[in-house]
């Protein structure tokens, strides 16, 4: 145990580090294409515009958390709560929230996908223990046929009468005086939607929550609020979205089939609409409690990038034809998200093959503890900017690393699939749908 110790931590002995701090200078003057790959690269991507973002907050909060103007909550524009969802046992409390939520010039949509539940019934009784059922404040909608997500949405949309439209998942709640923050980005009319901050409520449920709460907080939170700041926001999600009803309703709607929120962030990026992103409009939502179920979601997910991004907006790739901004999101894509992960993989094995087993635990000890220092800046920027971590979860950040690997592997994989076409039919989508839906 003695022997398994001292090479853990041999990376981070005073004498290791010294001698890195020696080497820098020359390393960064070198042509050495490994160092600038796997070391440089991962910093500017992905540390940079946090500290960034952290560095104009210190100086002007202000600026990354705008205060809200002096105006009543009941004198803004009308906003549209689109909420649909199949079998959606959640769905009452996502009605309360919604109608709750402290700004009061709002309605509300559900659209029940042809559930075999009582989600109806449960958001009738919502509406009606809100005494809005009677007033067209709550409205809903019940189809008699499963046609998916995408369809429910698109009737959602159809009948939406305010002048923005917040798109919700079934199991998402808003905060209250989130709303108020989710329409501040807007008063730039170049803004056509705003990512809410999507939070995790179950995050005291199991071990994997607890490890979700920390991985949305610095990838959902932190680096949306980042890139969101240079332009660079590759997702409105789903689970919580803010849109302006006539740009979204000129883009006709969601198309069916899978990745409906990546595919409406591209066709909003491709007709040059800023997105953005509020802090402070707070969405909490729950996240798989097993592995399986965060597997197949993670899955699904990384599927619908490859289909989406690489197949039916493959247009993306002529650099230059939909702006710098658009350039750079698809370069990103395809040497960091889709390039650098394989490249570690076969660099290791590489390794491995040439200089002998042992090399390659050393190489990844190594990397484990500069991720760690990354992983630890990052979670102390999103603590002082965002309030998330919590202090009792940053004990995670030693265990995170496994955890990321473990999914990256999963993504890798899935990412494979859709590539070579194996497998490609989901259950999320439904039969008599998926077959009228085009490959992309």
């Amino acid at each position: 145990m003695t022997g398994f110790l001292h090479y853990f931590l041999n990376s981070i002995d005073p004498r290791s580090v010294v001698g890195l701090f020696n080497a820098l200078p020359r390393l960064l003057t070198s042509a050495y294409l490994p160092f600038w790959i796997f070391g440089v690269l991962p910093i500017v991507r992905f540390v940079f515009p946090s500290v960034g973002c952290w560095l104009v907050y210190a100086v002007r909060p202000a600026v990354i958390r705008p205060p809200l103007p002096a105006d009543p909550p009941n004198s803004g524009p009308l906003v549209s709560v689109v909420i649909a969802g199949r079998n959606a046992a959640s769905i009452g409390g996502a009605i309360r929230a919604a109608m709750l939520c402290g700004y009061t010039n709002l309605e509300l949509i559900f659209v029940d996908d042809g559930s075999d539940d009582d989600s109806v019934v449960v958001a009738r009784r919502a509406a009606r223990s809100l005494g809005l059922h009677e007033s067209g404040r709550i409205r809903i909608f019940e189809s008699p046929r499963r046609n998916g997500k995408v369809s429910a949405l698109n009737i959602g949309l159809s009948v939406a009468r305010g002048e923005f439209i917040a798109v919700l998942d079934a199991d998402s709640t808003i905060q209250y005086g989130a709303m108020q923050h989710w329409l501040l980005p807007f008063a730039d009319p170049k803004v056509g939607a705003v990512a809410g901050n999507i939070r995790v409520r179950n995050n005291g449920e199991t071990f994997l929550t607890r490890m979700q709460e920390f991985e949305y907080a610095l990838q959902t939170t932190l680096e949306r609020l980042a890139t969101a700041r240079i332009g660079l926001l590759n997702i409105v999600p789903g689970a919580g979205g803010l849109f302006r009803a006539d740009v979204i309703r000129r883009l006709g709607g969601y198309d069916t089939g899978l990745g409906d929120d990546t595919d409406m962030t591209v066709k909003l990026r491709k007709q040059r609409w800023r997105l953005g992103f509020s802090v402070d409009a707070v969405v909490w939502t729950d996240v798989p409690t097993t592995m399986r179920r965060l597997f197949r979601q993670r899955a699904r997910w990384e599927r619908n990038m490859v289909k989406i991004r690489l197949s039916k907006h493959r247009d993306m790739f002529l650099i230059g034809r939909y702006g710098f901004g658009n350039a750079i999101l698809t370069l990103d894509l395809l040497l960091v998200r889709l390039a650098l992960p394989w490249l570690v993989l076969c660099g290791v094995v590489y390794v491995t093959f040439v200089s002998g087993p042992l090399t390659a635990p050393m190489i990844l000890t190594d990397s484990y503890w500069l991720y760690l220092c990354r992983l630890t800046l990052k979670a102390l920027i999103a603590r002082d900017i965002a309030r998330t971590p919590t202090p009792d979860r940053f004990w995670l950040a030693f265990l995170y690393p496994f955890y990321k690997l473990v999914l990256r592997l999963i993504v890798m994989g899935a990412s494979a699939k859709e590539l070579f076409r194996i497998g490609i039919k989901h259950p999320y989508v439904p039969d008599h749908v998926w077959m009228e839906t085009p490959w992309w």
